[in-house]
């Protein structure tokens, strides 16, 4: 594996001139990859009474993982594609439902992994002003706010700019609480013996990362939690299932997704929310069938994977157990998928991303391609979307994973999304990062 690498972010009292860039560099061979962690964050530490966020060179950041530096160079407003034209109304929304959770936490906590994000007490100003302009506000006001409060970042990857796109979207499926009838496939509940360690608690270099395992009853160490094809082979009880799904391949997408809506056999809907992992390796089915040449290139959508397990449901288990990573489920109150933040998601606003990178609430601007013409055609897509959750796949400087929502339309979209465009970072303007 490769070392991770840190980016230096310094910040002054100035603000900074047009086309500045953040420095970068590489740790020392000593750093671990994701699998560990024994790099150190040196220097300086960010003073919590500072009336804003200032990063020293001295002060040293793990910007992400597996062999690429976050880039983040300063531009104009007007060089970001499609910026004056776009409609801005629904981003709101989604950017107050992380203020809400901003205001729960201390101020002087930091935003997150990455310290050029600053303090919680950075943003809380932009919360305010997005407050006041209320649920009417039109698209130019909303673009005026942003460009009053926030600073454009072209985001580049070891100085590539070509960011990574894939869509994600709330799996619809039918269950019954009893198995029965059609209704053979589990969705498991988080088993009590799941044991989740955030590693930021016991190590500095933590960079939001967990590790999951469970207790040796005989020798009391943590342990590798059993993979998918283990779990399944011991047996499962009828007490370590959520619900009962009358389709297999909704079970796998749900897992994916990492959330579904349930139609329930007497009538009513559940929604169905992310609740552990066992800490496997994730692999996708549409890698596994490639791989095997089972489907040809272009048919890894979604509906082409579909479409194959309903040809060869005899193979359903010979395919999916060689994804190790398995995922449970709790019943939500809220409707809607929630997020990694804790908040309900926004279709076509909210975007997972990899948070030991991009800081949770950061308004990112993308310009891509996207599955929403006549017969699903690909056609240029730019919206202002708001970092909220994140995916076991979604690694790396900009790499994001757009959440489209729910229902036919959604699946449709998110199924055929993917491909490469361009990121830029808003951050709040009180950051100064030169």
């Amino acid at each position: 594996m490769t070392a991770a690498l840190w980016a230096v972010f310094s910040c002054s009292g100035e603000t900074p001139g047009q086309g500045t860039s953040v420095l970068l560099g590489s740790v020392s061979a000593q750093a671990r990859d994701t699998d560990g962690g024994t790099a150190k964050s040196a220097g300086a530490q960010l003073s919590p009474n500072d009336s804003a966020s200032r990063v020293s060179q001295d002060d040293t950041l793990i910007a992400t993982r597996g062999g690429a530096t976050l880039g983040l160079s300063r531009v104009q407003f007007a060089s970001l594609d499609g910026w004056t034209e776009a409609d801005h109304r629904g981003v709101l929304q989604a950017f107050a439902a992380s203020c809400a959770r901003l205001s729960t936490r201390p101020k002087t906590e930091r935003m997150g992994v990455p310290r050029y994000a600053g303090y919680v007490r950075d943003w809380l100003p932009s919360c305010r002003a997005a407050a006041k302009l209320g649920n009417k506000a039109t698209s130019a006001r909303i673009r005026v706010f942003f460009e009053k409060h926030f600073h454009p970042y072209r985001a580049e990857a070891s100085g590539n700019p070509s960011a990574k796109f894939t869509g994600y979207y709330v799996q619809a499926a039918r269950g019954s609480l009893i198995r029965h009838r059609t209704f053979q496939t589990p969705l498991l509940r988080r088993p009590t013996d799941l044991i989740e360690v955030p590693l930021s608690t016991f190590i500095s270099d933590g960079r939001g990362r967990r590790i999951w395992g469970r207790r040796d009853p005989l020798t009391g160490a943590l342990v590798r939690y059993p993979t998918r094809p283990e779990i399944r082979r011991r047996g499962i009880k009828d007490s370590q299932v959520l619900v009962w799904l009358d389709d297999p391949v909704d079970a796998v997408f749900a897992e994916i997704q990492g959330s579904a809506v349930v139609a329930m056999d007497d009538g009513t809907t559940r929604w169905v929310a992310f609740d552990g992992k066992n800490g496997r390796r994730f692999r996708g089915v549409g890698g596994i069938l490639r791989r095997k040449r089972l489907i040809k290139r272009g048919q890894g959508t979604m509906a082409g994977i579909r479409a194959w397990f309903e040809a060869n449901r005899h193979r359903y288990h010979e395919i999916v157990d060689q994804n190790l990573a398995k995922v449970f489920f709790k019943f939500s109150n809220r409707a809607g998928a929630i997020g990694t933040q804790g908040v309900v998601l926004t279709a076509r606003r909210s975007v997972a991303i990899d948070r030991a990178v991009i800081a949770f609430s950061t308004p990112i601007w993308v310009s891509a391609h996207a599955p929403i013409g006549v017969n699903h055609q690909n056609i240029p897509w730019q919206q202002l979307l708001i970092a909220q959750d994140t995916g076991g796949a979604i690694v790396g400087p900009i790499r994001a994973d757009i959440y489209w929502g729910e229902g036919a339309q959604a699946e449709a979209i998110a199924g055929r999304m993917g491909g490469r465009g361009a990121m830029w970072l808003l951050l709040p303007k009180r950051l100064r990062i030169r």
